[in-house]
C-alpha cells in the first residue's frame, strides 16, 4: 500500500514539472504572437520606458514592421514588431524577435536607423556605438539586421560595411 501511495506521489509530482514546463514555452509563445498597441500591454514591460522607435515599409508605402528600444535600469530590449492594421485604421503590433543588451557604459549607445548597407533599409540595422564628436561614427562595437523575411534579428559579421551618422552630433 504505501508503495502504491509513494508511486502516485511521485506521478502527481512529475505531471505537476511537466505542466509547469509547458506553461512557461506557453507564455513564451503568447508572448511572440499577441497583439498589441503598445508595449506596456504586455505585463512583462509595464516596468520599461521607451527610448526610440522607428516603422519602415519592407515593401511598398504603409509601415510593415517597427523596431522600438526600451530600457528598464540597466537593461536594453529591443522588440522588432510586424504592424498589422484593423478595421478602424489603428496600428497593431505582433514581437517578432527580441535583443537584449545589458550594462552600457554612459559612452556608448544603442542606434537604430542611422546607419547605411548595401541591400539593408537604414531602419532596419540595429547597432551599440561609441559617442564621438564627429558627424560619422567611427568606432561601431556591433550590429544586427532585423530580418522580416526570417523573422530573426541577425548579427551583422562584417561590421565594416556599415556607415553610420552620429545622431547625436549638433555640428559645433
Amino acid at each position: 500500500m504505501r508503495q502504491l501511495i509513494t508511486i502516485m506521489i511521485l506521478s502527481l509530482l512529475i505531471m505537476s514539472c511537466e505542466n509547469k514546463k509547458k506553461s512557461s514555452s506557453s507564455n513564451e509563445t503568447d508572448l511572440m504572437e499577441r497583439s498589441f498597441s503598445d508595449f506596456k500591454d504586455l505585463a512583462v514591460f509595464k516596468e520599461y520606458n521607451k527610448i526610440t522607435d522607428t516603422s519602415y515599409a519592407k515593401d511598398g508605402y504603409d509601415s510593415t514592421h517597427r523596431i522600438t528600444h526600451i530600457k528598464r535600469n540597466e537593461e536594453n530590449i529591443v522588440l522588432f514588431n510586424k504592424i498589422t492594421i484593423d478595421e478602424n485604421y489603428q496600428e497593431h503590433y505582433s514581437i517578432i524577435d527580441t535583443l537584449k543588451i545589458k550594462d552600457l557604459n554612459s559612452n556608448i549607445y544603442i542606434s537604430i536607423g542611422y546607419c547605411e548597407m548595401k541591400n539593408t533599409l537604414p531602419e532596419e540595422i540595429i547597432t551599440i556605438m561609441r559617442r564621438t564628436e564627429k558627424d560619422t561614427i567611427q568606432e561601431i562595437l556591433k550590429a544586427w539586421k532585423a530580418n522580416s523575411e526570417t523573422k530573426k534579428i541577425e548579427k551583422i559579421k562584417d561590421i565594416t560595411k556599415l556607415k553610420c551618422l552620429n545622431e547625436y552630433y549638433s555640428g559645433a
